[in-house]
């Protein structure tokens, strides 16, 4: 199977679909500028009515830079991450919504403003943003199906461990024989309360303000809360397998045929991957790892047999980089 499209996919995913749709959106407010005030409202205040204002030219060129900037990020990000098929997909699909969604809403907020002569005492409508959200994560899927799945390059070699983990330790597993290692993770101390934190501002600013769809949206910043950084961490002879406790998703599988060697590296969350959650390391010795930080200590060390690699803090990982290394001695002999 050729692979040499995928890096052509990735850009065109991560950096491509956000300038297009950065386009498409400065194109329809230029070409409504006869039809638009000269000052349009780009600011709502807290009673929902219109506090802040620009030209129609500004109002393209925040479209336009706005475009221009995340497909910047998209592009570095993919070629930063190009051995990680499930790293590439979600950059691009973060760039691709992102932009798609902030193009989305400017437009058709001025497009609410076509045909008036002042735009003062103007209201946010509600159903804009929704549109905006609902056309954002189309994009967004849209780019995950456009992004490869697979990675550009063939299978690695293994090379030294990174700076900080230990060399991979074994358990022995008989043949015949079944053997299950699971552990939940989650986060806690200061990053919980600072997510509960903000998800908690957020609610009470929706409700002071009467603004409804932002309560709606901390509602959802909650859910998505609670189901990223709770999960339970799972090794048996199908591979690693990490899924969210509340939903069973996110879920992330490594099956063992795609494992090269398993490993404990100890973990510094906002050094090493610039805060927790799902994350990519983008500069020290993990660089390029990706996976679930939800708290700093030791973790679970997975390299792949395509050159990427998978982290995952959770207690007792020692035992589950053992039990994988026995796994893949007994299925094909060696790591």
């Amino acid at each position: 199977m050729t692979t040499t499209g995928a890096p052509v996919r990735a850009v065109l995913a991560a950096a491509g679909l956000p300038l297009l749709a950065g386009a498409v959106g400065v194109a329809l407010v230029l070409g409504w500028r006869d039809e638009l005030p000269s000052r349009i409202a780009t600011h709502w205040g807290v009673d929902g009515t219109a506090d802040g204002f620009g030209s129609v030219t500004a109002v393209a060129w925040l479209i336009g830079g706005f475009a221009a900037g995340f497909a910047l990020l998209g592009l570095v990000l993919v070629l930063a991450v190009r051995a990680d098929a499930t790293v590439t997909r979600l950059v691009a699909a973060t760039t691709a919504g992102t932009t798609a969604f902030v193009s989305a809403l400017v437009v058709l907020l001025a497009e609410r403003q076509r045909g008036l002569a002042d735009a003062d005492g103007l209201e946010l409508p509600g159903l804009v943003v929704v549109g905006a959200l609902a056309l954002g994560v189309a994009v967004a899927v849209l780019a995950a199906v456009l992004a490869p799945r697979r990675p550009a390059a063939g299978t690695a070699s293994l090379g030294a461990l990174p700076a900080g983990a230990t060399e991979p330790p074994q358990l022995t597993v008989g043949e015949g024989e079944r053997v299950v290692w699971t552990r939940p993770a989650g986060t806690g101390g200061v990053p919980a309360a600072v997510l509960v934190a903000g998800t908690g501002v957020t609610a009470i600013a929706g409700v002071v303000g009467r603004q409804w769809w932002v309560l709606g949206l901390s509602l959802v910043l909650a859910v998505l809360t609670a189901a990223m950084f709770s999960v339970t961490v799972t090794v048996d002879e199908r591979g690693l397998t990490v899924r969210g406790r509340l939903f069973g998703r996110p879920r992330m599988h490594t099956s063992l045929d795609r494992i090269a060697r398993a490993s404990v590296v100890a973990v510094r969350p906002v050094r090493d991957f610039g805060g927790w959650g799902y994350r990519v390391s983008a500069i020290g010795p993990l660089k390029g790892t990706s996976g679930y930080v939800l708290r700093g200590g030791e973790a679970l060390l997975v390299e792949r047999t395509d050159g990427g690699r998978t982290v995952v803090t959770v207690d007792d990982a020692a035992t589950a980089a053992a039990l994988l290394n026995g796994l893949l001695q007994r299925r094909f002999g060696g790591v």
